[in-house]
């Protein structure tokens, strides 16, 4: 049986390996840029845990990959019942401003950034108030277990009697 690689007619000089090929990973101001977010929204989504996966580059600092980043994309856009057509249209009518703003974060520059897309900005956000919903209130118990603990110490009645 040939190998897989193998053309007939051609002689085979050997087995072809396809090895993974690793992707290049983005930064957090990279990646709001690709995602036409600021980088205060971004930010703000990997503290509460949620938004694109993303990983501990090698200089310790938060690096997204694309894959996981198109892959957020397409679920936020899901989410919104928006269908694949739109969001390539949507994509490709965002590239020359996308493109730009990666530009300039990649020589550093504070000004000229294009305005975030609105849909993102609605769909993180909700995203965004979800998780916060549930970080305050594991504070508020938290908070609420420490000010038991604390309220029946013999130290505060003394105190506060």
């Amino acid at each position: 049986m040939p190998s897989p690689t193998h053309i007939p007619g051609e002689k085979s000089g050997g087995q072809v390996f396809h090895l993974p090929v690793r992707s290049k990973t983005l930064s957090r101001a990279e990646a709001a840029a690709h995602l036409a977010l600021p980088e205060r929204r971004m930010k703000l989504l990997s503290l509460l845990g949620t938004g694109p996966a993303h990983t501990q580059g090698a200089d310790g600092k938060i690096a997204y990959r694309r894959e996981d980043l198109e892959l957020y994309l397409t679920a936020l856009h899901e989410k919104a019942d928006i269908s694949r057509t739109e969001l390539i249209r949507r994509r490709a009518q965002a590239a020359p401003s996308r493109q730009r703003a990666l530009e300039l974060v990649q020589i550093n520059s504070k000004t000229g950034f294009p305005d975030p897309d609105p849909f993102m900005m609605l769909a993180t956000g909700a995203d965004a108030r979800h998780h916060a919903c549930f970080f305050i209130i594991k504070v508020m118990a938290l908070f609420g277990l420490i000010m038991l603990c604390i309220s029946s110490t013999p130290l505060l009645r003394a105190h506060f009697n």
